[in-house]
């Protein structure tokens, strides 16, 4: 025999079939917090498809708006993409706002990685903390970083700014994760979202901007690296000027020239062309240099931009004794 949440579920998205549903079964005891074998209440399941008028249905029939499923997922995270529903949830039934999915999940940091910058607002004001992080470590505010939401980066910027200097598990900072945006396009003619949010978190941050600057992750990278490996030039150009050091290397020892040289970025070598940097510095690993790594990567323009424009050193040996031209995987110079 079905159960009454096998009988109604189909009718989840509407509002009359679940209102004579619920009055054909009103004898039967308590049955509208049901759970299916994962934890799924009948509100997860509306609230999942964002049917606000089958939720307050629901609700007013005596639904837990707390229950939590399986995966720790209350109705409130099931919603997380609509306003409207997030609203009644919030401020209708005051459900808790830092309840976390999986342990580690608040409502505030699935809005701050979908970019909806008005559900965040809604819940920042109902109480949700901001300093909350993942189990690895990212706040809401990272999060929003992360996926190039500039506007609701900023909200958060103003609404927590110690969030700026609170970094992950792998140690990386908002500032480093804004730095490693891709995206090229520029915004109004501000610059690119990695320049706008990168130098609005430097703006507003604690800590002062060359402890910033000099900040690694745990891999050794700083800033300045994540901007050359994402090719944020005008980022780049402004790192520069506030002082970042362009010979800066990771915990392999490899600098803005070698990762640049590595991945075939010639704009960010022509731009390093100005600066007073070491060309033929070889790596801590196995003493390559930015030649051998072009080299082995068969990058020609690379290689031919080292030899040709920039004179590097053609004679520089690897741990085994080896030359760039020995490494490449082809003949490039």
């Amino acid at each position: 025999m079905k159960s009454f949440m096998q009988k109604i579920i189909k009718s989840v998205d509407n509002k009359d079939k679940v209102e004579t549903l619920l009055k054909q079964y009103a004898s039967e005891g308590d049955f509208i917090n049901e759970r299916d074998a994962h934890g799924d209440s009948l509100l997860h399941f509306a609230s999942r498809i964002h049917c606000l008028p089958v939720m307050e249905l629901l609700v007013q029939s005596g639904a837990d708006t707390e229950a939590a499923n399986e995966h720790g997922r209350r109705p409130i995270h099931e919603a997380i993409e609509s306003v409207e529903c997030v609203t009644y949830l919030v401020n209708k039934c005051h459900v808790d706002v830092n309840a976390m999915k999986r342990g580690d999940w608040t409502p505030v940091m699935s809005a701050s990685l979908k970019g909806n910058i008005e559900i965040v607002q809604i819940l920042v004001n109902a109480g949700a903390l901001l300093n909350r992080t993942t189990r690895d470590g990212r706040t809401a505010l990272y999060l929003a970083v992360q996926e190039g939401h500039i506007q609701l980066s900023k909200y958060l910027t103003d609404q927590y700014p110690q969030a700026i200097t609170q970094a992950t598990k792998s140690g990386r900072l908002p500032t480093q994760a804004a730095a490693a945006l891709t995206d090229p396009n520029e915004v109004n003619n501000e610059g690119t979202p990695a320049y706008i949010i990168t130098t609005y978190l430097l703006s507003h941050a604690t800590s002062a901007l060359p402890t910033l600057l000099q900040h690694r992750d745990n891999s050794g990278r700083n800033i300045l690296l994540d901007s050359a490996v994402s090719q944020n030039l005008q980022l780049l150009r402004f790192l520069l000027d506030q002082g970042a050091d362009p010979n800066d290397s990771d915990s392999l020892g490899r600098n803005m020239i070698h990762h640049a040289s590595m991945m075939g970025h010639l704009n960010v070598l022509k731009l390093l062309s100005e600066l007073n940097v070491n060309w033929n510095t070889p790596d801590s690993w196995d003493r390559w240099t930015p030649l051998m790594h072009a080299a082995r990567q068969g990058h020609a323009n690379i290689v031919k931009y080292l030899v040709g424009t920039i004179k590097v050193d053609l004679h520089c040996k690897d741990k085994q004794g080896r030359t760039a031209a020995e490494i490449g995987t082809q003949k490039v110079y």
